[in-house]
């Protein structure tokens, strides 16, 4: 009975041991001067200016988050393309992918219509958040 459970045993063992050799390896052999300048973050080789914590706008978010999901929907039409190319019922194949398609494109026609695709908004008539 137990086995069927030495090979998922033998393979935790392996996953752990792959994960903290090159931690405990990395942290015994690599260079330990740290100086200030070091420890300063920047972006694109650019000295920073101001603080590192502060509040981005929402529309950074908003933007990435479409992204993530029109990039889904290109992931999820490869496979169906895949399956379509050999499906024995091409039509059934093709309604699925239309009506995933659809869906995916109303969606972008209710962000359009919201204005979460538009980068400049206007901000009259709403309340902002004083920090």
């Amino acid at each position: 009975m137990y086995l069927d459970y030495h090979a998922v045993l033998v393979f935790l063992i392996t996953g752990a041991f792959m994960v903290c050799t090159p931690l405990v390896l990395g942290m015994l052999f690599r260079p330990k001067n740290p100086y200030k300048e070091k420890n300063l973050p920047y972006e694109c080789a650019e000295d920073p200016i101001g603080d590192a914590q502060i509040r981005f706008d929402m529309r950074f978010y908003t933007t990435a988050l479409i992204f993530v999901v029109f990039d889904a929907e290109i992931v999820l039409m490869f496979p169906w393309a895949r399956v379509f190319q050999s499906a024995p019922s091409k039509g059934v194949a093709l309604v699925a992918g239309l009506v995933f398609t659809t869906i995916v494109f109303f969606g972008l026609i209710y962000d359009w219509a919201k204005g979460d695709l538009d980068w400049v908004k206007s901000f009259q008539n709403k309340r902002r958040v004083q920090d």
